[in-house]
């Protein structure tokens, strides 16, 4: 049936995305690779009996050699992500778009003039902001909260004395946090394009004048998408447009005769 179809369209892209994003997650690790070795040059420098003993000033310099390779880093990350997340949220545009086109045909028989999907378009669509944020300014965001977790547990570690094992365990786990960030915000973009492409092509198809938003998939993390679940919405009003918070999962559903939701 047309609901099931189109959650599963959305199923699709969260695979598309998450395949495409290994290359981002590869680069996390390889980062952390290069931090250990770093931390290791340090330690085999500084440490005492396993532990690092350095005095406040040597740690002031440490510090400040680190904190210029750290930022080296974290751009090298940025740029990976940006450039990642630009090509699948347009690749999801341009699916999404074929994929709600086709079903609406299938089932309405209406076909969707897909010119539309010209390159400065879907530029414009995968361009547009989030509560006045662009998503390249919440990696950017994201990166430099990484920055500033790493130099504070690489500093406490030093301060503190610990083993180069202990400390490594709690860079691994910032690494770790900056990476769910980045397929968090991932997944809150696929949403937003899904919908602006969906939503499009409900528009321009001149027979859908009612969508009704669906949060079959996003019933365990949401209250506020459950609150909506169900309810049908003038296409031309200022529905409630998913993502409605962080990893939303929720679909618009156009009404079409001969169809009946799924409740």
């Amino acid at each position: 049936m047309l609901q099931q179809e189109l959650e599963n369209l959305r199923i699709q892209m969260e695979g598309l995305a998450d395949r495409e994003q290994k290359q981002v997650l590869n680069a996390y690790k390889r980062a952390l690779n290069d931090l250990r070795g770093e931390l290791g040059l340090i330690y085999s420098r500084y440490s005492n009996n396993g532990r690092i003993n350095i005095s406040k000033v040597q740690r002031y310099r440490v510090m400040l050699q680190l904190s210029h390779k750290l930022k080296q880093q974290v751009k090298a990350l940025f740029d990976i992500d940006l450039k990642q997340t630009e090509a699948i949220l347009r690749n999801v545009f341009k699916e999404s778009f074929k994929g709600a086109a086709f079903l609406l045909k299938k089932y309405s028989g209406i076909s969707i003039d897909f010119s539309i999907l010209r390159p400065e378009f879907v530029k414009a669509a995968v361009q547009m902001p989030i509560k006045g944020e662009m998503f390249s300014e919440r990696i950017w965001s994201n990166k430099m909260s990484l920055v500033k977790r790493l130099r504070t547990e690489v500093e406490r570690g030093m301060i503190q004395g610990e083993s180069i094992d202990k400390l490594a365990r709690r860079i691994k786990k910032q690494f770790g946090v900056s990476a769910y960030e980045s397929k968090r915000l991932m997944h809150t973009e696929l949403a937003r394009c899904m919908t602006a492409a969906q939503d499009e092509v409900y528009k321009n198809s001149g027979v859908v004048e009612r969508i009704m938003f669906d949060a079959r998939l996003d019933q365990k993390t949401s209250e506020i998408c459950r609150g909506y679940h169900g309810e049908v919405f003038d296409i031309n009003t200022d529905y409630p447009k998913p993502p409605l918070h962080p990893n939303c999962r929720s679909c618009i559903i156009p009404v079409v005769d001969g169809w009946s939701p799924n409740r």
